[in-house]
């Protein structure tokens, strides 16, 4: 009898073994969805500066896409939390990519562009955090940071094939016929995450979502990405607020930077395959370096990689400012600056979700990542009205000028957190093991 009950646990054992030995096929419907989100990402403010935008328009664009990615991003995770159901909103969230996109094709001015976008964006936050709760109920809890680590890798190429379609396109057709060819392309996703996701009951409270250090973060529409929702309560341990107000530093900076780079280019007479070329750039060099960064991180403080990424986002704004006498300085000098910021945010991304893991304890660590994204979306959002402010009142150059300042001044907060740091494996849990017995 007892061989037999020892037989069976074995056989169970084995079975979910080899349920969970591969990634679910779900991970792939998001190629044709990234493929078209990260083509269309360059496309949207492209289309609002030739529809007559300026740089204040342009910054009132991003700043509310972001506000209601954020609002979208709430809202949807925690309905989805009320109604145990994810496939729902996954394809919600897919569906609202081909139906966005074919209405941004129709609009006639800026002001419809901008409404249009906002509800897009909140649509499309139903994507952001929903598929890594379904991956952390089909993938072993011990794969995790393996699962999220692929199912970002796929989503982070994915985004840079995008950009490479609509580096070539652009060439060939028109923003409203790109728009729609992206909206045509995301239709797979669809039909793909149908066939493949299965839908399970999830018991899993979001403050049980630990950091992963592996995690490639993709900067969609240069947001920041939320892996969990916002805390219902606010509340900032004095150990975090160095950290959160350096973030809130950078993200300001990110905000006026990202949002009036593309205009500044345009206006000074780049075409929109040069600005897709320099985001494809952009995004390459990111996607290449997050995996090591990752393993370096292994080895040296976080702290120090986030300075490290703070300070090459800092050289890569500050670059825009130097004298343009030689022929062709300015198409040099704005690569440089756009691979920097590839390089750069590889450090920051991965160095920060690392960092707030290693400061926090277990119970505290869905809280402060949370507050975290709270904290980045807030200075984003003020950092985008006031890039688009200074820009078209004043002048690029001090937009440029101010925006490497604050970029510089977000080191500062870090300078007190140079001591050592407990190790993420301090954090982690033993795994349980069946012990057979005889």
């Amino acid at each position: 009898m007892r061989k037999k009950v020892n037989a069976t646990m074995q056989a169970r054992k084995v079975a979910l073994l080899s349920s969970n030995s591969k990634m679910p096929k779900w991970f792939y419907s998001f190629i044709p969805f990234k493929v078209a989100t990260g083509g269309s990402s360059q496309v949207i403010p492209l289309y609002a500066l030739q529809l007559g935008a300026e740089a204040g328009e342009i910054g009132l664009l991003t700043s509310l896409s972001a506000f209601a990615s954020t609002l979208g991003t709430v809202f949807w995770g925690k309905l989805s939390d009320k109604l145990l159901k994810r496939k729902l909103f996954i394809l919600m969230g897919f569906f609202s990519v081909s139906v966005f996109l074919s209405a941004l094709s129709l609009v006639s001015n800026f002001w419809e562009l901008i409404l249009v976008n906002a509800l897009y964006s909140f649509f499309l936050a139903s994507t952001v955090s929903i598929p890594i709760v379904l991956l952390f109920r089909n993938v072993r809890k011990t794969r995790w940071e393996e699962g999220v680590g692929k199912f970002n890798k796929i989503g982070g190429w994915s985004w840079v094939i995008g950009l490479l379609l609509g580096f070539i396109l652009v060439r060939f057709l028109a923003f409203r016929e790109l728009l729609l060819s992206f909206a045509f392309l995301n239709i797979p996703a669809l039909i793909i995450a149908w066939k493949t996701i299965r839908e399970a009951p999830v018991y899993l409270h979001r403050s049980n979502i630990k950091p992963l250090v592996n995690r490639v973060i993709q900067k969609g529409r240069y947001l920041p990405n939320f892996l969990i929702h916002l805390p219902a309560r606010l509340k900032i341990s004095p150990k975090f607020r160095g950290l959160y107000l350096s973030s809130f530093f950078f993200w300001i900076s990110s905000g006026m930077y990202s949002t009036q780079l593309p205009v500044f280019l345009i206006k000074n007479g780049f075409t929109s395959q040069e600005v897709f070329g320099m985001a494809l750039l952009n995004s390459s060099i990111s996607a290449l370096l997050y995996q090591r960064v990752g393993r370096k991180l292994g080895s040296r403080t976080p702290v120090l990689a986030l300075m490290q990424g703070y300070f090459s986002r800092t050289i890569g704004i500050s670059l825009l400012l130097l004298p343009l006498a030689i022929p062709n300085s300015l198409l040099f000098l704005s690569t440089a600056s756009y691979a920097l910021w590839g390089y750069s945010w590889s450090y920051i991304s991965v160095s920060l979700i690392s960092l707030l893991g290693r400061m926090s304890t277990p119970r505290e660590q869905g809280n402060a990542l949370a507050t975290s994204n709270l904290v980045n979306s807030s200075g984003f959002i003020l950092g985008s009205l006031i890039g688009g402010t200074v820009a078209s009142k004043i002048g690029f150059d001090v937009n440029f000028a101010s925006a490497s300042v604050v970029s510089f001044l977000a080191i500062i907060p870090l300078l007190p957190l140079m001591g050592p740091l407990p190790s993420i494996s301090t954090f982690k849990r033993p795994i349980p093991h069946i012990r057979r017995r005889d």
